[in-house]
């Protein structure tokens, strides 16, 4: 644990500003919560990691009402020089960035004071509570994995504290997570979707791109607010893969090597998932979807001034956000959409919007059914489009209409025929005509929105992949793949129009992430259009192309 490096005293804080000493104020202390002492059953039969289900009977103790903001984790780091972690994950793509240079103060999705503070990691969330508690001499702390899940659920035993919402149609009312908003945001900054990524799309508009400024929607039944959506949240517990084992008094967990503490809750970067859900994070490890509330023994104290200030100043920064939502307004999705097409064109329509203030469309499209949707098209006035740079398998379009730069929520998706890939050349392993056995995801391998064919563990023995070929120029060609196996594997056979014309087994690359181009043999290949199959021998393994390559003559 770092060592503060300069030491307050509860009264006031002295720092140095220019050329003379400034007088700051008491610390914030949260806005709290008290919550009443019960018995609850903790976890969830879902998922492994959230069994078994066990009674946990809580003490009544403080919660915060709101994560930690920008604004008092400010005070800590000027009060005492700690030193922060100056690389974070926090800037989009197909999802987030390795880290890159961002901190606490300066990272992509903190705009305001009053978003909750990340990019900071578990030590450092540590480290605050521990300073907060010897300025106040009130022993505030991380809270407990037990305490935050009853605190959070509030009495419920539903998905949420508010219901199970199947529909994703409520959620917006109680927190931000992966819906229209962010939609915007993320085509915007990153052009790729949350449909078909990491569980959907909501289908309500919560108004956050990113995480909101706190206290944005209604708190739960103990008036807690933002436990779904807005930031993950660190807690004082080493993280476990079960609840064997686990403390039945709402204390925390701290045995075994805690290299991992756990993290609760859900984010705007993610569609929310159940408030019973749970996973653990290394305490160095830094992203911007991470924060923290705090917990304190016993009810919750009176507002000092400090916090009364604060207070009042978090209420006009609401109320300025939300004049801005107020003022924003989505348009209807697009309906009717059809899609025709032939060997070189695809051409789609669409019903023309009847709100006045739509004034274009956009066209998205995905480079395999399935995949996420990227922009293809924008500033199309009319209610067509015609497409002359189709692909070669089975792929799906969607248009959204325009209003004031906001675009409203997707048409349904229309898609395409198989088309032809021409040989000699590389085959894409996601451009295949049908599929069984194997399925197209992202690849993360050349650039980090490739595709690629895998499966539940790679693509499977016995996978089955058709495509449709045109060989330019009938001959021998040398093969090339670009793969990935935790082990030496089979591989596969190549079979044109019904007869087996070559194999290649697998390398080990390493793992499934480890990407490797091979070679094999050689493949004779008429002229014409064919149908050639990729046929499985082996589990364990994916594949992003195959390419064929004249010999030389």
């Amino acid at each position: 644990m770092q060592s503060l490096v300069k030491s307050i005293t509860a009264a006031a804080v002295f720092v140095w500003s220019g050329n003379a000493l400034a007088l700051e104020p008491d610390p914030i202390e949260p806005l709290m919560e008290t919550i009443p002492a019960g018995t609850f059953e903790m976890g969830s039969d879902e998922t492994n990691n959230t069994k078994p289900v066990h009674s946990v009977a809580i003490k009544s103790f403080a919660m915060g009402k709101y994560e930690v903001t920008v604004r008092e984790f400010r005070q800590f780091i000027d009060a005492t020089g700690y030193e922060m972690p100056q690389q974070c994950r926090h800037e989009l793509d197909a999802w987030m960035k390795d880290a890159s240079k961002g901190s606490w103060d300066d990272n992509h999705p903190t705009t305001s004071d009053y978003q909750p503070v990340v990019c900071i990691g578990w030590t450092a969330a540590n480290a605050y509570a521990e300073w907060l508690a010897a300025e106040t001499g009130k022993p505030y702390r991380l809270p407990s994995e037990a305490e935050w899940e009853y605190a959070a659920l509030a009495g419920a035993r539903t998905k949420f504290h508010f219901g199970d919402d199947p529909e994703g149609m409520e959620i917006c009312e109680y927190g931000n997570s992966s819906d229209l908003a962010g939609e915007n945001i993320l085509q915007r900054t990153a052009n790729t979707s949350y449909v078909n990524f990491g569980g959907g799309l909501d289908g309500c508009v919560d108004h956050a791109g990113y995480s909101a400024i706190v206290g944005m929607y209604k708190p739960n039944r103990f008036g807690i607010h933002n436990t779904i959506g807005n930031v993950f949240e660190f807690t004082a517990d080493c993280y476990h893969n079960t609840y064997e084992g686990a403390p039945t008094d709402g204390s925390a967990r701290t045995d075994g090597t805690c290299e991992q503490y756990s993290l609760r809750g859900s984010s705007w970067h993610w569609k929310a998932d159940s408030q019973t859900t749970r996973m653990g994070f290394g305490p160095d490890f830094v992203g911007g979807i991470e924060g923290f509330r705090l917990a304190l023994d016993g009810p919750a104290p009176k507002k000092s001034k400090a916090t009364k200030a604060f207070e009042a100043d978090l209420k006009q920064a609401q109320t300025t956000q939300q004049k801005r939502w107020d003022r924003e307004s989505y348009p209807a999705p697009v309906s009717g959409l059809k899609i025709s097409q032939d060997d070189q064109m695809v051409t789609l329509t669409w019903d023309e919007s009847a709100d006045e203030e739509v004034y274009n469309y956009r066209v998205y499209r995905n480079v395999a059914k399935g995949g996420l949707f990227r922009q293809y098209a924008d500033n199309i006035f009319t209610n067509s489009f015609r497409d002359a740079n189709r692909l070669p398998g089975i792929y799906e379009y969607r248009v959204v209409a325009v209003k004031n730069h906001l675009q409203g929520n997707y048409s349904d998706a229309v898609v395409t025929l198989p088309g032809w890939t021409a040989l000699p050349g590389r085959l894409e392993a996601e451009y295949f005509a049908k599929a069984e056995g194997a399925t197209a995801r992202g690849a993360y391998d050349e650039t980090r929105v490739s595709m690629g064919l895998t499966g539940r563990e790679g693509i499977e023995t016995g996978a089955v992949m058709s495509y449709q070929v045109e060989v330019v120029e009938a001959g021998t060609y040398a093969l090339k793949y670009r793969a990935t196996a935790p082990r030496k594997g089979e591989g596969f056979e190549l079979w044109l129009d019904g007869k087996r014309i070559g194999a290649a087994t697998i390398a080990e690359s390493g793992g499934y992430w480890d990407w490797q181009t091979q070679k094999s043999g050689t493949v004779t290949l008429p002229k014409g259009r064919h149908t050639l199959e990729i046929r499985s021998r082996d589990n364990e393994w994916k594949l992003n192309w195959i390419e064929f390559v004249p010999t030389k003559s």
